[in-house]
């Protein structure tokens, strides 16, 4: 009975109740686009700026780095790890598909703080690969202790072993995969790509100027004609940072603005229902129906417009953040918690609203609105 009412309310005036639709629809695509696409940012930035942060800076070089000179940086006291966004190459494991191996020291791979499967003591031609490249290349994302071959770009073929499978983040899976092998190795497999950038990653996240300076001497000794220079440093990370949280922000401050005035269009919708509808909520009362049953009724339709335009808020959020996404080159990331999120704050914001004018409904006395 009383969802066939609501049935009725709804059906019976359509235009009325699409105004409040779509305002809940426009505000629930806009915060779950912004959740998508600046989650895939964050993903895709992340992989980007990992030249860059509190305690990290990328120095670039002159005539470039050789491994020695890696080897130096990484055993410095001051320095936790090194290593380079150049030393990698892409490589073919069959006839249609190609894959990137890129070259890390032991504490460059602890300092990534990878989930593993298996070991990450990665020697010779062992080699960490990622759980969706396992997937695509053996059918299983438990690839630990397979063997597979690449070709060099050379032509030579290379057999490596799987000893570890890490958890890959939507950077990683959204083109080729990446192997990550032992940074002597990765230079025998002879690489002609130079390096001349290093990311080195302090200990400490104070004074990291002074700090970078000093390395910088180090450097020059034993190159003095090469020059170095600082390309990035954790200032740039902190503005980065900075300027994203705002973005997002303002984004996210849009979005609730837009649920906040559909919200608000479903109580306005709700009170014309009552007024209209007073002469029937009369006869309703009349007729022996309670208040809890008319309270029910408005209820059920703020929550019915809210669900259904959370629903299908969220489908044209997904859908519009992927093709946003594909246009400027950001990966749309959807997670089930913030779908979740934004659905159940729809829905309760439909029910918040339409509890006022559900509750003046309930409260009519059957001789007042039949006098309407």
């Amino acid at each position: 009975m009383i969802f066939w009412m609501v049935k009725k309310i709804i059906m019976g005036n359509k235009l009325r109740s699409a105004v409040p639709l779509m305002g809940i629809i426009i505000g629930v695509a806009s915060i779950m686009g912004i959740f998508a696409i600046s989650s895939g940012g964050e993903a895709a930035v992340k992989k980007d700026l990992a030249s860059i942060a509190e305690n990290r800076v990328l120095i670039g070089s002159s005539q470039g780095y050789d491994l020695e000179d890696l080897k130096l940086l990484e055993n410095m006291p001051i320095v936790n790890y090194v290593f380079s966004p150049e030393m990698n190459m892409t490589v073919s494991y069959d006839e249609f598909n190609k894959i990137k191996v890129e070259g890390y020291t032991k504490s460059a791979i602890q300092g990534k703080e990878l989930e593993i499967e298996g070991s990450s003591n990665i020697r010779g031609r062992e080699v960490l690969i990622g759980d969706k490249t396992a997937q695509k290349m053996f059918n299983t994302s438990h690839a630990v202790g397979k063997i597979f071959q690449i070709n060099l770009n050379s032509g030579k073929p290379v057999e490596l072993r799987v000893i570890g499978v890490y958890r890959e983040d939507i950077g990683n899976t959204l083109g080729i995969g990446s192997i990550y092998m032992d940074i002597d190795e990765y230079n025998n497999l002879g690489s002609s790509r130079s390096i001349n950038t290093v990311v080195v990653t302090y200990k400490d996240k104070e004074d990291i100027e002074e700090t970078t300076n000093y390395v910088i001497q180090i450097l020059s000794r034993k190159n003095y004609r090469n020059r170095y220079t600082i390309l990035e440093g954790n200032a740039r990370y902190q503005k980065i940072e900075k300027i994203k949280d705002m973005i997002n922000i303002f984004l996210g401050a849009v979005g609730i603005v837009a649920l906040v005035m559909g919200g608000l269009g479903i109580s306005n919708l709700l009170l014309n229902s009552v007024r209209e509808m007073t002469p029937s909520i009369g006869i309703l009362r009349t007729m022996g129906m309670s208040e809890k049953n008319i309270l029910k009724i408005f209820l059920l339709e703020s929550t019915v417009l809210s669900t259904i335009g959370g629903a299908i808020g969220i489908i044209f959020g997904c859908g519009g953040a992927y093709i946003v996404g594909k246009v400027i080159g950001i990966p749309s990331v959807y997670y089930v918690d913030q779908i979740v999120i934004v659905f159940v704050t729809s829905v309760g914001m439909g029910i918040v609203f339409g509890s006022l004018p559900a509750y003046k409904a309930a409260k009519l006395q059957p001789v007042e609105a039949m006098k309407i």
